[in-house]
């Protein structure tokens, strides 16, 4: 591995802590609420659409799994708790030959991962951080499903978290996400990701953040750069 030398002018003269990156991640942060927006909207449509017209169960579960995230953000807790119990109940319904199909492609680990994080942001908004943090982990512990092999874990919940100062549970779901997204993006983008952590920096959990490492002036190999 290569190490880059300190920057001797780095972007962000005072690096993570120049009002400039503070800017730089109101900007993101707004970026990312609004398309939270925009999807739970979305997603919202495309389950109401599969439900209301008796489409494949599968199809029903899975549309309600990825509303479940934005849900759990943007709705009353009440209405979070609703969700959960459609998407446990869709899965209830389920004939058992098609329960087996399903266990055999992926035992429900990405309808469990949505289930364990929107519980997670219900403890959390309800200030109950240990909970919340339990969840968290949960959501990720053996995890085993195709999606979220190649895409990786729920990080919506862990850019808030880390914004708000907690560091080690973000540090552990990463740890624990070791088990199942591996390849050289994801173990690229965890390095990036944990050393700006422990440079007390803002972090927006995205590829871009790898770039904006080396305009703070944080030493870390440039890892698009061919070793």
């Amino acid at each position: 591995m290569i190490l880059l030398a300190p920057q001797l002018s780095a972007d962000y003269k005072l690096g993570c802590d120049d009002p400039d990156y503070d800017q730089y991640m109101a900007s993101r942060f707004a970026h990312f609420t609004s398309s939270s927006s925009r999807l739970y909207s979305q997603t919202l449509t495309q389950y109401k659409s599969s439900f209301e017209n008796n489409t494949n169960p599968f199809r029903a579960i899975s549309d309600l799994s990825r509303h479940l995230k934005y849900s759990a953000q943007f709705d009353p807790v009440d209405v979070v708790q609703t969700n959960i119990e459609r998407l446990l109940a869709h899965g209830d319904e389920l004939r058992v030959d098609q329960k087996v199909a399903v266990s055999i492609f992926d035992g429900f680990s990405d309808e469990d991962h949505a289930i364990a994080i929107a519980r997670a942001w219900i403890a959390y908004r309800q200030g109950d951080t240990k909970t919340a943090f339990s969840e968290m982990l949960a959501s990720i512990d053996g995890a085993d499903s195709a999606t979220l092999s190649s895409f990786g874990p729920d990080i919506y919940f862990i850019r808030h978290i880390l914004r708000d100062g907690y560091t080690e549970p973000v540090l552990n779901y990463l740890k624990l996400s070791e088990q199942f997204w591996l390849g050289e993006n994801p173990d690229n983008m965890r390095y990036i990701w944990r050393t700006m952590i422990n440079n007390n920096c803002a972090v927006a959990f995205e590829s871009f953040d790898a770039i904006k490492a080396l305009e703070l002036g944080i030493q870390v190999r440039d890892i698009f750069r061919p070793r």
